[in-house]
Formats: C-alpha cells, structure tokens, sequence
C-alpha cells in the first residue's frame, strides 16, 4: 500500500500547471465584444443601451456554461476494477477458474480479496456535441435593448432592436485516468483514481442586430460600423481556448455484504475538488455518491444492478438519482462483453441550468413625424433555442469488451452513446484502458 502512496505523489508532482489565462472568462469575453464594445461606433450613447444585456451574459449565462462543461468532465464514470480470475477450492485444491470478467461502468458486489492489488490506465474522449437535443454550433442566444422608456419595451423605437448570437461552439475534452485499487481484506476495497484532464473550446462566435430602427429612422441606432445609414449588422469574432491539469481526485471504498445467493455491496465514491474549476477542469466543491450493488454469476453471465445517490456540491449542479443495470458476459476464452443501462435523474429544480429561458414581448410602434403611433404589431422573443428544461435526466448505454491476454492482465475498449437528449451530451464517448492485477 505504501508503494501505491509513492506512485500517485509522484504522479502528482509530475502534472502540468494550469495557464494564466483561465478558459471561465472565454465566453463571457465573447458576449463583452459585441454587446459591451461591439456598439461604440453606433451615434451617441445607443451602444451601452446593451450593457444590461452583457451583465445578464456574464452574471447568468456564462456561469451556467462554464458550469455545464466542468460538471460533464468532472462527473464522468471510472471504470470498475475486477480481478478477472478466481479459484475454487471446492475439491481441496486452488483451481484456476476465469468466468466473465465484470462489468466496465456498472459495479458488481465482487471485490478484490485480501492484499490483492488492481493498477490501471483508462483513456476517454468527450466531444461535447449537443445540449439538450441542441448541437453546440447551432446554439443561439437573444439579447434585448434596456428598457428606456415606460414598462415594457418597443415604446421606444429603439429597444425594437435585438441581438442573436451563435456561439459556433466546438467543445472537447480528453481525460487520462490513474488508478489504483486494495483489497484491504476479502470484502472491503480502497481505491485512489487521479484524472488528468484537457479540455478545448474553440469557434467563430457571430452577433446579429436585428435592426427595427434601420426600417423606422431610415438608419440603425446600433451596429458594428461606421455608417449608420449603411449599417454593418453583422459581426464575427473568432475564439480559441484550452487547458490541461489534473482533474478532481477520486477515492472509492467498497464493501461487500455478508449475504449468501445474491451478492450485495456499497460502494462509496467521493470526488475531491483538486481541479482548477476556472479552468473546467473540476467543479470545484466536493461530490459523493453511494451506490447500492446488486449481482449474481450466473455461470459466464452476470446481471449487476447499481442505485445511488449523487451528491453534487457545485453551483447549478443538481443532486441526482443514478440507477444503472446491465450484464457481462463471456464471450469466449478470456473476452467478456459488457452492457449496461446508465440513468442520471435530477432532484432539484433550483439547481437546474438555466441559461436564457423563456420568452420576451415587444411591442413595435411606427410614429409618424409629429411622433403620433401609426401602427404596432407585437412579437416573441425566444431567448434562445436551447429546449428550457427543469431536469436534465440523462440516459446512455455503454457497450465494451474486456479482454485477459494473461491472468495479471487486462485490455478494456467501451462506448457511451446517449438514448435520451438531456443535460450536454457527447455522441459518442470511447474509452480505451488496460491494468495490472498484483
């Protein structure tokens, strides 16, 4: 066990720092470049008719993105650990048996055994691709002019003009996990995972002034140029962003039951807020879930079923109610194929993402010289296309094969593909991994 302190401190000391700039201010420099000082050239003081709007983005919308991103890397599963191999004694004597090799991101009651040693390396990619049913290109954000005028807006021509913006936000992240699991006696296991962690975000952001005043003064009271009577409407800003570290520190301990037909265990897996959340690499507050296990070998095929309560102490981030079942399964000689059933369910609106929900109405007015209204006619405002969701369960289906070219060693290949669309989904997530059993 000492040997595995000094391994990990060494890993530790080895990792990268974060970089001086933090990719949390990524987004909201975004929205600052067209509504904050994207509208100095308009006649006036119209440009900072939006710097409500750029507060809201940087008060609401940013911390709800930079939540969403350091929540689904932080929170993403680690692979069971399994011996592979057990032996029967039934006859007197040790006999090598291999049956199925346990499941990849469920759980199983089996533990270790006594001073068994379990070391390994997983490799996983995320491409976050969509939020709620929405790709993460096409997401578009509204924001509305200040309320100059008496309640409500359009009785001032000018809070007639809003603004669209698409984030054209591609998102990714790798994450190298370390890990390492004891059986302390013959049904109790500690483990230790250190993730290292790099995440990208990159696009060409664009803002649209949808210009009422252009059509009713006959020149735009707020745009990107020079010439109001020829407005530029349209402006594009191009943003890159990444940073690498190591993630948030995972301890687990896992307890076999003293039952006798079906195999039980608790599982308790707690995160650590080791990763720098400004940096998307953590969430920065401790989580904790713990897991009631169920299986049964079943000769070469065994059912698992997980329930647990997830413990999210992060900001906008919902404690949730995760239920995962599923089975493993020999194949033949030492490959083992996994499937299981992974539902994530949300218990608290309050802590739920909201980003730009709902809807605004305006109320256009056309006056004549003398300033006498002429026409109106009323409009919603969608804030954005983002579906406004109070939950964002989340269920996925992870597929994988375990293969044991010798007893001490193990290969893993697995995916996660969504079935539902909530929450920030990638569309597909691989993991590669192997370990060393000691």
């Amino acid at each position: 066990m000492r040997r595995l302190v000094l391994l990990f401190a060494l890993l530790w000391g080895l990792a990268p720092a974060a970089p001086a700039q933090q990719l949390s201010t990524t987004f909201e420099t975004v929205f600052d470049s067209f509504l904050r000082s994207g509208f100095r050239l308009s006649p006036g003081a119209h440009g900072d008719h939006y710097l409500p709007a750029a507060n809201e983005a940087s008060a609401q919308l940013t911390p709800a993105l930079n939540g969403l991103i350091a929540s689904n890397v932080s929170s993403f599963p680690l692979s069971s650990t399994v011996a592979g191999v057990r032996f029967d004694f039934s006859t007197g004597q040790p006999v090598r048996v291999r049956e199925s090799l346990g499941p990849i991101f469920a759980e199983s009651a089996e533990t270790l055994g006594d001073n068994k040693l379990v070391v390994g390396f997983n490799a996983t990619y995320l491409s976050l691709d969509e939020l709620r049913g929405m790709p993460l290109e096409d997401m578009r954000f509204t924001f509305l002019h200040e309320d100059v005028g008496g309640p409500g807006l359009g009785d001032n021509v000018n809070e007639s003009d809003v603004v669209d913006i698409f984030l054209d936000l591609d998102a990714n992240a790798s994450i190298f996990a370390l890990y390492a699991t004891y059986g302390v006696g013959s049904s109790f296991d500690v483990g230790l995972a250190i993730p290292f962690v790099s995440v990208d975000l990159g696009g060409t952001a664009r803002a649209e002034v949808n210009s009422f005043t252009l059509g009713a003064l006959g020149q735009a009271n707020h745009h990107f140029g020079s010439d109001p009577t020829q407005p530029d409407l349209v402006k594009d800003t191009t943003y890159a962003a990444s940073a690498t570290g190591i993630g948030d520190l995972a301890l687990r301990f896992k307890f076999r039951l003293p039952t006798s037909a079906l195999q039980t265990a608790t599982l308790l897996d707690v995160r650590v807020p080791t990763g720098d959340e400004n940096d998307f690499l953590g969430t920065g507050a401790v989580s904790a879930r713990l897991a009631l296990i169920t299986s049964r070998r079943y000769g070469a095929f065994t059912p698992h079923l997980n329930v647990a309560y997830d413990y999210r102490g992060a900001d906008r981030d919902s404690d949730e109610i995760e239920v995962t079942a599923g089975f493993d399964q020999k194949v033949f000689g030492s490959l083992t194929f996994a499937l299981a059933l992974l539902g994530e369910f949300d218990l608290q609106t309050d802590e739920r993402i909201a980003l730009l929900p709902g809807s605004t109405t305006i109320t256009d007015q056309v006056r004549d010289t003398d300033g006498t209204v002429v026409a109106t006619s009323t409009r919603t405002i969608s804030r954005s296309n983002v579906p406004d969701w109070e939950h964002d369960h989340a269920v996925s289906a992870s597929l994988g094969f375990r293969y044991a070219p010798t007893d001490q060693f193990q290969l893993l290949a697995n995916t996660l593909l969504p079935i539902n669309d909530g929450g920030l989904r990638s569309n597909i997530a691989p993991t590669v991994g192997f370990s060393v059993i000691f």
